[in-house]
């Protein structure tokens, strides 16, 4: 009996938690479907169409952050990341966010003269590294033995990769007299170090040149230009009347490792070189189209471009418009294919974006975005004397050798 009356219990009670879980089921379900029908009214009501207005969005974030987050956080960050995100989501390694600072910063850097390390550099479209385009001669980057091609990739033990051009300028600049420690990848080398570098005042050197004097006294002027910032113009000038002065017969123009810079800068150097016409043109996304024209005063002597493939952007509007137009004989490897242009638009509180907002085209139509410009003449060159354009003697430079012999044949 007692053993009946104990499975009779058990058996009651399973019915019991039986009809309690069914009936849970039921409740549970009446509560999440009036949960859901009172969240999707809620979210409708929220909405542009099927999208949430994205200030309250951004407002609904901010609240769960404030109610629930365990980690500090600074509001005003927040906002200056989630713009820089924002502009990432375009997909385009040269548009980005500049906050006062960092815009302060890039207006330094264009206008030539700051307190630094004194190297010129840019992102990698690939890895998004900032990589060492040119470090100028008798800077302390250079001293330091940093080379074109050098990633950085920390500062001071912070890890730079992904983040923004000028934030990470930022970092490197500093109080002159200062040191700054930068972590260094070399990829050509497979190698990684660090190195203290001084920082120091700079006027960025952009400019150099010299005289060769070849068999039956020919006169070969050479002048390397390494960027095309705002103080390029007048070393430019001041390079070119030297050299003219001096009984000039010819010019090599040298671009190699030159990542380009201010279009107004490289149509003023252009200008002085080609005959009258067409530069370039840009177009913008609703096909308007802005040309660059030179005057008739020009240089009027051979001239041979070297380029190689970290010639970029000013650079190929140079050395696009001698080719196109005949003016002058290019000669070295095909250069990187940067064919589009940045406008620095300001915004109402000081900050800015810069903005991908055209392509330039060479005199004859083509666009080299993607492309580059195709040398007359190829000549390779081994990547680790490619990187120390300017810093090579003369029998080590297979490329301006090979320039030099082609001016020799056009003078005679």
């Amino acid at each position: 009996m007692d053993n009946t009356k104990t499975e009779i219990r058990t058996e009651t009670k399973t019915k019991t938690n039986t009809k309690s879980f069914l009936l849970g089921m039921v409740l549970g379900g009446l509560l999440m479907f009036v949960g859901t029908t009172l969240y999707n009214s809620y979210v409708h009501s929220r909405q542009w169409g099927n999208i949430i207005d994205p200030n309250s969005k951004i407002t609904e974030i901010y609240s769960l952050v404030n109610q629930f987050s365990i980690l500090p956080f600074d509001k005003t960050e927040m906002l200056e990341n989630m713009y820089r995100g924002f502009l990432d989501g375009v997909g385009d390694p040269y548009t980005q966010y500049f906050d006062r600072e960092a815009l302060q910063a890039f207006h330094v850097r264009t206008e030539g003269v700051y307190v630094g390390i004194g190297v010129m550099v840019s992102i990698d479209p690939i890895d998004r590294t900032i990589t060492i385009a040119v470090p100028f001669q008798g800077a302390p980057a250079a001293e330091a033995g940093l080379l074109p091609g050098d990633k950085i990739i920390a500062v001071e033990g912070i890890d730079v990769v992904g983040r923004p051009l000028e934030e990470v300028t930022g970092m490197i600049k500093g109080p002159e007299g200062t040191t700054v420690r930068l972590t260094i990848l070399r990829p050509y080398e497979n190698t990684r170090f660090d190195v203290d570098v001084m920082r120091s005042r700079v006027e960025i050197p952009t400019v150099f040149h010299e005289m060769y004097l070849l068999e039956d006294e020919l006169r070969i002027g050479y002048i390397r230009i390494e960027g095309f910032e705002r103080v390029t113009w007048q070393q430019f000038q001041m390079a070119l009347s030297e050299l003219v002065s001096d009984d000039m017969e010819a010019l090599v123009l040298d671009l190699r490792n030159n990542p380009g810079g201010l279009l107004d800068v490289v149509s003023n150097i252009t200008n002085l070189l080609l005959p009258e016409g067409i530069i370039t043109y840009t177009e913008n996304v609703r096909g308007e189209r802005n040309y660059f024209y030179s005057t008739a005063e020009h240089l009027g002597l051979p001239i041979v471009l070297l380029v190689n493939e970290r010639s970029a952007s000013a650079s190929e509007v140079l050395s696009g418009a001698l080719q196109d137009t005949g003016t002058g004989i290019v000669v070295g490897a095909q250069t990187f294919g940067k064919g589009i242009v940045q406008n620095l638009l300001y915004l109402s509180d000081g900050s800015a974006i810069k903005l991908t907002v055209a392509k330039y085209f060479t005199p004859s139509g083509a666009s080299i975005h993607g492309i580059g410009v195709i040398p007359n003449v190829h000549v390779p060159m081994e990547e680790s004397l490619s990187r120390r354009i300017g810093q090579l003697e003369l029998e080590e430079d297979v490329q301006l050798q090979a320039a030099l012999v082609i001016m020799q044949s056009l003078l005679r």
